[in-house]
């Protein structure tokens, strides 16, 4: 079976739904939609299990006498680890959009989201089939593209057809906020762009060449080009990794991104485009191999980012705002893990966390559904008499995202951490730390959503079939999925991590099985004295505000510091340039207008009637025979 089918059916979706979108009149087009992704799984599912070996498909050539009479030709590679990234983003985006056909339901532009959904799957299989950098970068820059369409697909407002004028109010001030959060992803991640772009240069300058399989085939060969040129090419990869990654320093655009519509959310934030950042460091790991402190730098990048998202999430009152620093949080868990050359722990977190988080934040989006667009934790509570079914999904999520045995989150964020204390102690000391806190926010976000009374005013009420299908999958996906990979210490063969081997290297931890045992129980520890003390603030009613308040309400003031160093500046910069531009174009202008000034003058005789012309004749011709007859008879005297 080709490769090019997994992109070709969502983007032949993308075309029907963008150019013929007043053909599918509503609910047609979120099916159509769905249908395409859900065949694009149904095609990966069965290349994953024909796959014997990696596949590599050219498909025609790209840039041709690139050097040496080298081609640089538009191929797609499958191994083991684009097949996993296949796997979740079609299967996950499937389930997305069957969501998103009753949660969108009455948006006046329904058929063209689904358009922007397919587009974005497409993108983002681009990007993890991609035989070459280049190719991915184009896949890179589509999901890009896509994310920015879909973050601002609310521009005008949630409630941009209704006509009173508090509600117009509101939604334009909506509509500008999600504008500028869709800018602000844009921008930040061409940043990031720079630095995989150069990444890309140096490494053609190193080699010869871009593509990927035939970097892989060079093995050891590659240390010829010197310590110093793979560390640098690797730093430049990871500025790519951690614009499209949401990492620290460019990481405030990722939680102003849940300004999209949820499933936006759960789609960017859980499965996708935030972990191209991770994939792109593990598909290149024969280089970050030889580069010990790029790697090192990676591992440090992912530790302090989770610190930053679990601080930041500790005292937010948006219930996708807090998923949202969760997401930046756990990505830098993964980044560490890759960082420590631990690729298949870092892969096996990605998975898990596709699951529960995507699962967070489609009951999220249930909750805001059913309360009339309310997103503030404060105005909720007691839901779980109103919505059972959303509130048992909810805490299978928050099970597994804390770190509980038997859910998901607890192998994958296990196997981190062991990887952390054998090779850093310090990182494992901050993991441990981000596991505690973790817990705790989500026990917050829990309790405040969950339990206790109602503190609302809409009527909440559960959500119907097609919203509570894709929650119950992914349900059971988080309680259940920790076991394709039970480490060996707990009788498993680490399954999943063996099976990626083929692909990234597998390094088997090398400790005592009691050393073992005695950090997987601190790990379980930190998430139940997290949840505990999470509900024991409930029960004394002061979970609404924790400690480090401000700090985290403001996420340590990271916006604040780019706003004063970076953005007035500019704005002060683009406020004299533009003085002087109007003192350029007035200066100008006035040379026109004095120039037509004296044009003006003339357009008095061009008035079109014959009889203004006859007499200015005749006053020419007097004027002209009384100078010559004043001329004559000076010259008789």
């Amino acid at each position: 079976m080709p490769l090019y089918l997994l992109p070709l059916f969502p983007l032949i979706g993308f075309v029907l739904l963008i150019c013929f979108g007043r053909a599918f009149r509503g609910a047609l087009g979120g099916v159509i939609g769905s249908v395409a992704v859900a065949a694009s799984f149904v095609v990966a599912l069965l290349l994953v299990l024909n796959l014997s070996g990696p596949t590599h498909e050219v498909l025609w050539t790209w840039l041709p006498n690139m050097a040496q009479n080298s081609n640089l030709k538009v191929g797609l590679y499958l191994d083991r680890l684009s097949a996993m990234m296949c796997l979740i983003i079609t299967g996950i985006g499937t389930l997305i959009h069957i969501y998103s056909i009753s949660y969108m339901r009455g948006d006046r532009r329904y058929t063209r989201f689904f358009a922007f959904l397919n587009f974005f799957v497409a993108m983002m299989l681009i990007l993890v089939l991609a035989d070459s950098y280049p190719l991915m970068f184009v896949g890179w820059e589509g999901v890009g593209m896509a994310s920015y369409l879909l973050i601002g697909f609310w521009y005008s407002g949630r409630n941009s057809e209704q006509s009173a004028g508090a509600l117009r109010e509101a939604s334009d001030q909506e509509g500008v906020a999600n504008s500028n959060a869709a800018r602000k992803a844009f921008i930040m991640n061409r940043v990031g762009d720079l630095g995989f772009m150069l990444g890309m240069f140096l490494m053609y300058k190193a080699y010869g060449t871009l593509v990927i399989p035939e970097l892989m085939q060079q093995g050891e060969a590659l240390a010829q080009a010197g310590r110093s040129v793979i560390e640098l090419m690797c730093l430049f990869l990871l500025v790519g990794a951690i614009g499209k990654s949401g990492q620290l320093p460019l990481t405030t655009w990722l939680p102003d991104a849940m300004a999209g519509p949820t499933p936006v959310s759960a789609l960017i934030h859980a499965a996708t485009m935030v972990t191209a950042g991770v994939y792109l460091i593990s598909r290149t790991h024969f280089l970050y191999d030889l580069a010990p402190g790029a790697s090192l730098w990676v591992a440090w990048v992912g530790g302090l980012t989770a610190l930053y998202g679990a601080i930041s999430a500790l005292n937010q009152y948006d219930i996708k705002k807090i998923l949202a620093y969760s997401t930046v949080s756990q990505l830098g868990y993964m980044f560490m893990a890759v960082g420590l050359h631990s690729y298949t722990a870092g892969l096996f977190h990605l998975l898990t966390h596709a699951f529960f988080k995507a699962l967070l934040f489609l009951a999220a989006g249930a909750v805001i559904h059913a309360l009339h667009e309310q997103q503030d934790v404060r105005e909720m509570g007691g839901l779980h008499r109103r919505m059972p079914f959303a509130h048992l999904v909810s805490l299978a999520g928050v099970l597994a995202i804390s770190g509980i045995p038997i859910w998901s989150g607890f192998f994958s964020k296990d196997s981190i951490l062991t990887s952390a204390y054998e090779q850093n102690l310090p990182l494992y000391l901050i993991g441990l730390l981000v596991a505690l806190l973790t817990a705790f926010y989500m026990g917050r976000w829990y309790f405040l959503v969950w339990r206790g009374e109602y503190r609302g005013h809409a009527h909440p009420h559960e959500s119907d079939a097609v919203i509570n299908a894709p929650l119950g999958v992914l349900a059971a996906l988080a309680t259940l999925g920790g076991f394709l990979n039970i480490p060996g210490f707990l009788g498993g063969s680490q399954a999943l991590s063996r099976w990626l081997s083929a692909a990234v290297p597998f390094e088997a931890h090398e400790l005592a099985i009691s050393t073992e045992w005695g950090l997987t129980i601190a790990a379980v520890a930190a998430g139940v004295l997290g949840l505990l003390g999470a509900f024991l603030l409930y029960r004394r009613q002061a979970i609404t505000d924790v400690p480090l308040r401000e700090l985290s309400r403001n996420s340590l003031y990271l916006d604040q510091l780019y706003d004063t160093v970076f953005n007035r500046p500019a704005r002060g910069i683009a406020g004299g340039l533009d003085l002087m531009d109007r003192g350029v174009d007035g200066t100008v202008q006035g040379i026109g207008e004095n120039v037509g000034a004296v044009g003006h003058v003339f357009t008095f005789w061009q008035s079109g009637f014959v009889r203004s012309y006859a007499v200015s004749m005749l006053l020419g011709t007097v004027v002209l025979v009384g100078y010559w007859a004043v001329k004559a008879l000076g010259g008789l005297g």
